[in-house]
């Protein structure tokens, strides 16, 4: 019974509307124009993500492979990164794991109120993310997929507005 009815929430969740769990409209991508270079940040994860087979250094190596075969340039330490974080729940009991999958591109933005207030801050400009739920044998393929999935859309939504080198 519990199983069944954390099966139903998940899907329940994994079926709410798509404004809860995108960040990629026209303001958004307007806040990509003339980016020219940035970084790669992919969050620690958590034991039970290492456990399911997912690494830190193969996320990094495929999103920054990604991004400089689309002719982005990706450098160690700039201002605007692209941030990626998943996150994997451990119930502690065999079941279902819930995930979610967080790929943001964070950069410096400076409110425009008064020139003594002028501090930059780092803000995420544009992302998307969204809950699964998977069992610990397809964690690694299911969360993996999505990363490349939104990688991909951010590269779409930075061509939009920028031209190809």
């Amino acid at each position: 019974m519990r199983t069944s009815l954390t099966w139903l929430l998940a899907a329940w969740l994994m079926n709410l509307p798509s404004a809860f769990a995108a960040g990629d409209s026209q303001v958004e991508r307007a806040s990509l124009t003339g980016l020219s270079t940035m970084s790669v940040v992919v969050e620690d994860l958590a034991p039970v993500a290492t456990k399911a087979g997912i690494s830190v250094a193969a996320l990094q190596t495929d999103v920054e492979g990604r991004l400089r075969k689309a002719g982005i340039s990706v450098v160690p330490d700039a201002d605007a990164y692209l941030y990626v974080h998943i996150t994997v729940a451990d119930p502690g009991a065999p079941g279902p794991l819930p995930y979610v999958v967080d790929v943001a591109l964070m950069q410096e933005v400076t409110l425009p109120r008064g020139v003594k207030t002028r501090t930059p801050l780092q803000c995420q400009t544009w992302g998307l993310n969204r809950l699964g739920m998977t069992t610990p044998d397809r964690l690694r393929m299911l969360v993996t997929d999505r990363v490349q999935e939104f990688v991909e859309q951010f590269i779409r939504a930075y061509q939009s507005v920028n031209s190809k080198p």
